[in-house]
């Protein structure tokens, strides 16, 4: 039987992480990884990337909810890596910010001189011959 040492609910996600890992001195370590899952002090992702207990870590991904349903979230953390077993990092998050990207589904501007253009024919004026009697 396992003993549970978490204090905090844990939430699964399945999304990319980034991440900085670094000693303290100048090396330091860039890599990808995907969450496993979160709670308010924590995350546990996946990589195979070799990495260290200990570490100091820098790590950001996409918040999975949009602010206020159009604006793409990005939260970065800082913390410490805690435990490292077969692939899976778990880190201890000390302090994090959420930053706000671009809004969600905006199109690219050829996309919107299309659309222009399609609602430009749209409400041109009727010509008389379609007129009606």
């Amino acid at each position: 039987m396992t003993v549970e040492r978490r204090t905090r609910q844990r939430f699964p996600l399945n999304l990319e992480l980034r991440f900085t890992a670094s000693t303290g001195g100048r090396s330091s370590i860039q890599g990808r990884g995907e969450v496993v899952n979160i709670s308010s002090n924590g995350v546990a992702f996946r990589t195979e990337i070799a990495l260290t207990p200990g570490r100091s870590i820098d790590a950001s991904m996409e918040w999975p909810v949009a602010l206020n349903g159009d604006c793409v979230l990005r939260v970065t953390m800082e913390g410490r890596l805690v435990r490292v077993e077969n692939g899976l990092a778990v880190m201890s998050v000390l302090r994090h910010e959420f930053r706000t990207g671009g809004r969600v589904g905006t199109p690219a501007s050829s996309d919107l001189d299309a659309l222009k253009r399609r609602i430009g024919s749209l409400l041109a004026p009727v010509t008389a011959s379609h007129q009606g009697v």
